[in-house]
């Protein structure tokens, strides 16, 4: 299957896993991200076991999510084409799989936590401390990531350009508000803010990507692009 096949049907797939995860959330009331900030160890156990059921259904379907977003976003630095010198290309590819690798470890993390809490053992402040602290690294590495990747965007279809300022100028101060602001009113506002970034962001790549033929809605290379690109600068 040619590549920008592939990166359709696999964003494609991210957002719709991503969109599944949100249903579970709002039908069960259970969310794997509260488990992502510190809390008592008491409240954090109970919540644990009380949540026990849904949270085991979400960190299974988010383990499928995970392998989605992370090569949507590697498929998608193929597909943009950029210079092979070119260092966000690798800075990109090695941020997602970053945050892919902590977002598996977090998963089964809290499922360690959960066997702890289902036998009637303390869940340690140290763990949960470790928790928030990684799940924090997690997601700015992910938002870093798209931000490159907005910066690598040349594309002139409109609405890549749109995904670029969105990517750039929206979901990383939004990824970064999300932790800064204390838990209250506008916490659920800037999760659930971010959730829908993330899933129109997937959806937007999918829509750039369902053209057989992507090279026509690049930018076209001008002289001094390609005197850069043969003397290995970035194009």
């Amino acid at each position: 299957m040619p590549s920008h096949r592939t990166l359709r049907d696999v964003s494609l797939a991210a957002a719709l896993l991503l969109t599944s995860l949100c249903a579970i959330t709002l039908a069960s009331g259970v969310s794997q991200q509260w488990f992502e900030w510190v809390r008592p160890p008491a409240d954090y156990a109970a919540r644990l076991v009380q949540d026990a059921l849904p949270l085991r259904l979400i960190i299974a379907l988010d383990d499928v999510f995970i392998a989605a977003y992370v090569a949507s976003a590697l498929l998608f630095v193929q597909f943009l084409r950029t210079s092979e010198r070119d260092p966000l290309r690798v800075v990109v590819a090695a941020f997602s799989v970053a945050a892919g690798v902590l977002d598996l470890a977090e998963n089964h993390h809290l499922l360690s936590l959960l066997a702890l809490a289902e036998a009637g053992l303390p869940v340690p402040v140290e763990d949960i401390l470790l928790r928030s602290q990684l799940s924090q690294l997690k997601w700015m590495l992910g938002h870093v990531a798209f931000a490159f990747l907005g910066v690598s965007l040349t594309l002139d279809a409109p609405l890549a350009k749109v995904l670029r300022v969105a990517l750039v100028f929206v979901q990383l101060p939004l990824g970064a508000l999300t932790w800064a602001v204390p838990d209250g009113l506008w916490l659920p506002v800037l999760v659930w803010l971010r959730y829908g970034a993330l899933v129109s962001g997937f959806a937007s790549v999918a829509f750039l990507a369902r053209s057989s033929q992507p090279s026509l809605t690049r930018r076209p290379a001008s002289r001094d692009d390609d005197g850069a690109v043969g003397s290995g600068a970035r194009a």
